[in-house]
């Protein structure tokens, strides 16, 4: 008799084990994950304020977004990068100098001054380059070191004195030059571009790199990134609050406040609280209402 043909485990290493019962209930996970938060924040609108519902969605939406990036790295090309913040806050940053008005008076202080000086920093950076490029030598590293520390000492007083006179210019209120006076929108794609050029820098100078020293570097450029932006108070405040960015096409609270139709969806979103009040209170509740629904 011949011997009974062999079956292939379910288990065997070229075919996975089927689902059980609890991995094929995972795809409602999610769902009720999101109905849950997204029920918690209409309680937090309805309950507390509807404003501090917006601010915790606009806050989940950034962190989703950066989850998003962070999951196309790590989740699908293996990368570990440390350096996310850098990002976000080349994005915060395009939205200030795209949309914030210019600053006239900032520019007029130390605007030229600035200009020669970064222009002097490139000559500096390309006489380095070809120095280093073209001599052979001990005379090579000299060269280079030498013109970069005679660069310093030349640049340095002028750039600290067109920084401090743009610092000076009303600096409660501004003491940055101000950007484009653009659309907000604009900056989405402005920042986008620059996120992407400073990821191809960040790459060109880590991706050799692997596991652990993949994420120190790119940590330590986002530190760098983030320190820069953080001290120099003349491109956008540092860490001071930046006002006067134009919201388009979002409206300001003010100006809806005296819209009819924003009153009455007022009205109807607080019928049950207004209608326990009598004429006069109900009029002055619903103005209190209007603005803090706006």
């Amino acid at each position: 008799m011949s011997a009974a043909p062999e079956t292939t485990s379910a288990a065997s290493p070229d075919k996975p084990a089927p689902r059980t019962t609890e991995a094929a209930a995972s795809p409602w996970r999610a769902p009720l994950a999101f109905l849950f938060i997204g029920g918690a924040l209409v309680a937090v609108g309805l309950f507390q304020s509807p404003a501090v519902a917006l601010a915790i969605l606009n806050m989940s939406l950034v962190s989703a977004v950066m989850a998003m990036g962070l999951n196309l790295q790590w989740g699908y090309a293996g990368l570990f990068n440390a350096g996310v913040m850098a990002f976000a806050a080349l994005g915060g940053v395009s939205a200030v100098l795209v949309a914030h008005p210019p600053v006239t008076e900032a520019i007029a202080a130390g605007g030229r001054d600035l200009l020669v000086a970064f222009l002097l920093i490139a000559a500096v950076a390309v006489t380095a380059v070809f120095l280093g490029t073209n001599l052979r030598g001990k005379m090579k590293g000299f060269a280079v070191f030498a013109t970069i520390v005679i660069g310093y000492f030349v640049i340095r007083p002028m750039f600290a004195d067109a920084t401090g006179a743009i610092e000076a210019i009303e600096p409660a209120r501004t003491g940055f030059m101000g950007g484009l006076g653009l659309p907000i929108t604009l900056s989405w794609i402005v920042g986008g571009g620059i996120a992407a050029a400073v990821a191809w820098l960040i790459g060109k100078i880590s991706l050799g790199l692997r596991t652990d020293y993949l994420a120190i570097a790119t940590l330590g450029i986002s530190e760098i990134v983030i320190a820069v932006l953080k001290n120099e108070d003349w491109l956008a405040r540092g860490v001071k609050n930046v006002t006067g960015l134009p919201r388009w096409p979002v409206p300001y609270e003010v100006d809806i406040q005296t819209q009819q139709w924003f009153i009455d969806l007022t009205a109807s979103v607080y019928a049950s609280r207004l209608a326990a009040l009598d004429e006069a209170a109900r009029g002055e509740t619903l103005r209190q209402l209007v603005v803090e629904f706006s």
